[in-house]
């Protein structure tokens, strides 16, 4: 879990795993935490008979347990399981559960591209790089299809080169940078472009480009200054920043230490890439 959580109640000696993202948790606590946080994420097949089976067994609740069986006898909507687990404990507030029951309403009312990116975008956050991947090309197919041109396509476009850099597909990732800018005309687009070039050129092609684009000379040289000062331990950052950090190193000289990087960063690569194919 991405955060430090209290738990008062049992521990599970057996986890609960939600399958689409490998999430492993251990209490009531980092049950809710999970649900609180990737709403987009669930589905039936997530909240379902066993879970139930695995409250009652593992967490020893069952009075919670009971309560889900007869909602999924009445087959209630998932929302509604979600809200019935949140309310069992006191690890959210009352304020946040209402909070939590007015997204569930939010995200009933969205179209269902805007749906769609809110998944991939989810997916993302836990590096399921293909998953998300696959999801935005649907969306970009489907949007394109039908001619749209927005600043709502431009971020897809971001967030599926996003993806690609994190799978350092590099050169699709740049392509796809450069388009997001072209609609969205986020400078965020443009700047990601530049960290992804920057892999893949020498420096003078670089500068060249830099120019070409209309950015500062210096632009560049800043941002990797604030990625080489970054006090983060690079073995907790995702892969995507580690290519920065080893960049940094690359456009100051030290080839020994960008080598090293990056023989890390691909051998952690292959391992997350057989993880998001199981």
């Amino acid at each position: 879990m991405s955060k430090i959580i209290i738990c008062k109640t049992k521990n599970a000696d057996n986890p609960y795993t939600f399958l689409n993202t490998k999430v492993a948790v251990y209490s009531y606590e980092e049950l809710c935490y999970y649900i609180y946080n990737n709403v987009v994420l669930i589905g039936e097949e997530d909240i379902s008979a066993k879970l139930s089976v695995w409250i009652r067994q593992e967490l020893e609740m069952p009075e919670l347990a009971d309560k889900l069986d007869g909602l999924l006898d009445k087959h209630a909507f998932v929302q509604d399981l979600m809200i019935e687990i949140l309310v069992a404990g006191d690890y959210y507030s009352n304020d946040e559960i209402r909070g939590f029951m007015a997204e569930c309403q939010r995200l009933r009312s969205l179209k269902t591209y805007e749906l769609d990116k809110l998944r991939g975008d989810g997916y993302l956050k836990y590096k399921h790089y293909i998953k998300a991947g696959a999801i935005y090309d649907d969306i970009i197919a489907d949007r394109e299809a039908i001619g749209a041109h927005d600043a709502f396509l431009g971020n897809v476009y971001h967030n599926k080169a996003v993806s690609l850099a994190g799978n350092l597909q590099m050169e699709e990732a740049k392509e796809c940078f450069i388009k997001a800018f072209s609609l969205n005309e986020n400078n965020e687009s443009l700047i990601e472009y530049f960290c992804v070039l920057a892999v893949t050129v020498d420096t003078s092609t670089l500068q060249k480009e830099i120019k070409r684009r209309g950015m500062p000379e210096n632009f560049l040289d800043d941002l990797m200054m604030e990625v080489g000062d970054s006090k983060e331990d690079v073995r907790e950052m995702p892969i995507y920043n580690k290519v920065q950090k080893a960049i940094y190193n690359r456009l100051h000289g030290n080839l020994e230490d960008y080598d090293k990087r990056m023989d890390t960063i691909l051998s952690e690569l292959k391992d997350q890439f057989r993880e998001q194919l199981v």
